[in-house]
């Protein structure tokens, strides 16, 4: 795909809601049976239960998540299987959690994969469209930030990138390749005059504003990494949790993280919203 007709589509959503809802009325309790007395003949016997009864008055429904379809994000639209020619037989392969194809604004985005094989050390490797490398890097954990003094990322440009393991005697295997744009100079142009209007430095009011002014703009990267940010500074705050996981909802690759997000959302809130 060309750069100039990826960005021909380039659209810039400005919703990022969570929905939420409603909890189902509670069902009236059975109700209790006085000692016996002459004005209160000896009860009887209980019929077996069915599984059919209504539930307990003090015993709270189960509330359902409801997760916001915040489409945008993947700039290929909805995802499709495909097959990975040259993959190692019967090996794990790591994942890229990211879109096949999402925007970036932070000129040293953060990326982020997971391997069911587990290692120790990991190859990233960054490509312009033309496969040409911009930069490769042995990296320890499963995440790396895009160096401040590493080659400059240029607006409106694509750029690919993966993740290799090396396996001995059996070679390496990788990642399959995953793509960004570099916001052109307009785009970041209108991203800093909304980011200025919405955050307030150092409070953390602010730093939830851009956070969702990021989202609105279908910025993975940027979102993902605000609000992983917000997350460390402040671990017990439920939307944190709540907001990020409705983002990891979006795409294949990480709904496991956002089942592990609303976990938590709902260890500290008390259950779904």
């Amino acid at each position: 795909m060309k750069t100039k007709h990826v960005l021909a589509a380039l659209g810039f959503a400005v919703s990022a809601l969570f929905p939420a809802s409603a909890q189902p009325d509670a069902q009236p309790g059975r109700q209790s049976v006085d000692k016996q007395s002459p004005a209160n003949p000896p009860a009887q016997p209980q019929s077996p239960k069915t599984g059919t009864e209504k539930p307990s008055a003090d015993k709270k429904p189960a509330r359902k998540r409801v997760v916001a379809n915040l489409s945008g994000f993947d700039l290929l639209g909805a995802s499709k299987e495909t097959m990975v020619v040259g993959a190692t037989r019967d090996l794990p392969r790591p994942i890229a959690l990211a879109p096949r194809l999402g925007k970036v604004y932070d000129l040293t985005p953060s990326f982020s994969w997971t391997y069911k094989g587990g290692a120790e050390k990991y190859v990233f490797i960054l490509l312009t469209e033309s496969q040409k490398e911009v930069i490769r890097a042995e990296v320890a954990g499963n995440n790396y930030r895009y160096p401040a003094d590493g080659p400059r990322l240029e607006p409106g440009k694509t750029y690919f990138w993966t993740v290799q393991v090396a396996l001995g005697a059996l070679g390496s295997v990788e990642a399959s390749h995953v793509g960004f744009i570099i916001v052109s100079s307009d785009q970041r142009a209108e991203i800093d005059k909304a980011v200025a209007q919405t955050s307030t430095s150092g409070s953390f009011e602010g730093a939830l504003g851009r956070a969702r002014t990021l989202t609105s703009f279908r910025l993975w990267y940027d979102s993902i990494a605000a609000y992983t940010d917000l997350i460390a500074r402040f671990p017990d705050r439920a939307e944190l949790y709540e907001e990020r996981g409705t983002l990891y909802a979006q795409i294949d690759a990480t709904r496991s993280l956002a089942e592990r997000d609303f976990a938590r959302a709902d260890t500290l809130s008390g259950g779904p919203p």
